[in-house]
């Protein structure tokens, strides 16, 4: 090339006749040129071309990473949502359970008390015969 500079009169040309499918040496001939100043203005050509689909397929990168981000951060919002219905509907179970587990309570408390004034006897042996003796009319109490 000589050291010159390539204009973009030049380029506009070089890309027709390379088009065209003329050779670097008619090329060169038509720009008066020389072949390899051709070939290193059609490798720095694809260089750049080759930079610029780097450079759309990157961008494209990130604008799919956006939205896949995106569609997450809504994801995240509405699972955070169902989160908190579910804490709620946990509280809402775990009273429940507290009141039944003090009805029951009280129940059974009733029950033995009642059991003990039905079947004072009961109460006055020790030991193991004792613990089966309760367990058995409490059983046939609750079952009744």
């Amino acid at each position: 090339m000589g050291g010159r500079r390539t204009t973009k009169d030049e380029l506009a040309q070089l890309e027709a006749l390379t088009k065209e499918g003329l050779t670097a040496r008619d090329i060169a001939q038509k720009l008066g040129r020389s072949p390899a100043a051709i070939r290193n203005l059609r490798y720095k050509k694809h260089l750049v071309a080759r930079a610029e689909d780097e450079t759309k397929a990157l961008f494209q990168q990130r604008d799919d990473l956006r939205n896949a981000l995106n569609t997450l951060q809504g994801q995240k919002t509405a699972l955070s949502y169902e989160t908190d219905i579910l804490k709620k509907e946990k509280q809402k179970l775990e009273a429940i359970i507290y009141m039944d587990r003090t009805h029951l309570e009280n129940a059974l408390a009733q029950g033995l008390m009642n059991l003990k004034q039905q079947r004072p006897d009961l109460f006055t042996i020790s030991g193991e015969e004792q613990i089966a003796r309760l367990v058995g009319a409490f059983l046939k109490n609750i079952l009744a």
